[in-house]
């Protein structure tokens, strides 16, 4: 007798999934047309696919055989903690919206990675929170920069808490929602001009920004911290205090007006948001509004802001402004928008440039190879990881903790962690690298900055006035 109830459910959540039958096969390793025999009722799955079809749609086994959707956390039973799953359904849609119907396998396996790390916490309550303050930023013509990994996270891009996407460098219509992904450049800002088979210019954009770069921060809560222009600082808490209003909320004023943390109880855990008042951020605005140009409209990724950057021409550039800064560009060329990147990270670690990076960049190692972000080294461990036919990445995102704490330039590598990086392949150099570091940065955090100080240096290049009498 054939099983529909099965069948059915499996044809539902596959559908929710944005994935054709070829697409969901290809992720558990059948054919089309055994996921089609499951969901017409002629066949089961065997017992040996049930956790890898489980890990594919983002239910539990126990879910799947049941074929009902059911939960054994702890749930909230108000406000917005109650409705992550329609959260979870809101970033869905907003992937389909963007990248179309079916959505590409890569963007859907990204998202599905996320969501099985994520679904049992409370991070996306925080990331709709982070869309709502920066929609309220953006209706006053305010700034709002998020710190740290929320820009490692698609599911955070989606619904608006960052304007970084960490997915790889890939072309996208608007217009017809086509994808296509393009390995020829290091970031997708690089990419050259392209436009689509219905005649539309195609945006590019992606970073390749691993979501394990910031899977520490997922698994130690929920502490956000972002920063704001001063005139937009008591109204951002009053923002962040209304979403939360259902919550018993702790606030510590750190400094008036300036730096206040407003911790979050509900009946399942405890989160943090710290906002923080940049006095910059009010000459942004101000500038602004006397080019009566938008920020989030400004053409950054060209030729001609990075041969700026090329040229040191950086006084009033935040954080590119600096002497350190400026002898960096002179010593390391930035050819391209991922080593301006590289060179942001470089800038920004301790025990990154100095006696390590410089000395393989002297060399003659292009600054788009050298660690300048924990990601860095998860991503060069991969890499061999996946030529060795390993494709799980606990090893990878272990050793890139252990460097990005600094506990290797502490302690020493341990001789067995040598030896396994060894078998893998990894190169001296780097085994000698990530024994020197003893911070290293999110590259999504290094990716914000460099946006910012671009989209300054248009300003500069357009309205070279305006721009002298406001930042400089």
């Amino acid at each position: 007798m054939r099983d529909y109830s099965f069948g059915n459910f499996l044809h539902e959540l596959r559908l929710r999934s944005g994935l054709t039958q070829y697409q969901l096969g290809l992720l558990i390793g059948v054919s089309d047309k055994a996921v089609s025999k499951w969901e017409n009722g002629s066949s089961m799955p065997q017992s040996s696919v049930l956790y890898k079809l489980s890990e594919a749609l983002g239910v539990s086994v126990d879910e799947l055989l049941s074929c009902k959707y059911h939960s054994f956390e702890k749930k909230d039973t108000k406000g917005v903690f109650a409705t992550k799953k329609q959260l979870w359904n809101k970033a869905f849609d907003a992937m389909r919206e963007r990248y179309g119907n079916p959505v590409p396998i890569e963007i859907v396996n990204r998202f599905l990675t996320e969501q099985a790390e994520m679904q049992n916490t409370d991070s996306i309550v925080y990331f709709d929170m982070l869309s709502v303050l920066s929609s309220a930023a953006k209706k006053r013509h305010d700034h709002v920069m998020v710190k740290g990994g929320t820009g490692s996270s698609l599911v955070a891009y989606l619904l608006g808490a960052t304007e970084i996407n960490p997915l790889k460098p890939h072309y996208c219509c608007t217009a017809c929602h086509r994808v296509v992904f393009d390995d020829s450049a290091a970031d997708g800002w690089d990419l050259p001009p392209k436009e689509c088979i219905c005649g539309r210019a195609m945006i590019a954009d992606g970073h390749d920004i691993p979501f394990e770069s910031c899977r520490h921060e997922v698994n130690h809560g929920s502490h956000v911290f972002v920063s704001v222009s001063p005139d937009f600082f008591r109204p951002a808490v009053e923002c962040i205090e209304d979403y939360f209003e259902e919550y018993t909320l702790t606030r510590k004023e750190w400094e008036a007006d300036r730096f206040i943390t407003i911790k979050v109880s509900s009946e399942s855990a405890e989160g943090s948001v710290a906002v923080i008042a940049a006095e910059e951020y009010a000459r942004f605005q101000t500038l602004a509004q006397a080019t009566a140009t938008s920020f989030d409209r400004i053409p950054f990724a060209s030729d001609e802001i990075l041969r700026e950057f090329q040229s040191g021409s950086t006084d009033g550039i935040l954080e590119f402004h600096t002497k350190y800064m400026k002898n960096m560009l002179h010593t390391v060329r930035a050819n391209s928008f991922h080593d301006l990147i590289q060179i942001f990270g470089l800038c920004h670690g301790t025990g990154v440039w100095t006696d390590n990076a410089g000395e393989l960049v002297a060399q003659g190692c292009p600054v788009g190879k050298v660690i300048a972000y924990g990601d860095d080294v998860f991503r060069h461990m991969q890499e061999k990881m996946i030529s060795k036919g390993l494709a799980d990445t606990g090893f990878a995102y272990a050793v890139m903790e252990n460097t990005r704490r600094g506990l290797y330039a502490k302690n020493g590598i341990p001789h067995d962690i040598k030896m396994q990086l060894k078998s893998i392949g990894m190169d001296d150099w780097f085994v000698d690298s990530i024994g020197k570091i003893k911070i290293l940065m999110h590259k999504a955090h290094g990716v914000s900055y460099v946006r910012l100080a671009a989209t300054l240096m248009w300003y500069k290049l357009h309205y070279t006035k305006e721009f002298n009498e406001i930042m400089l």
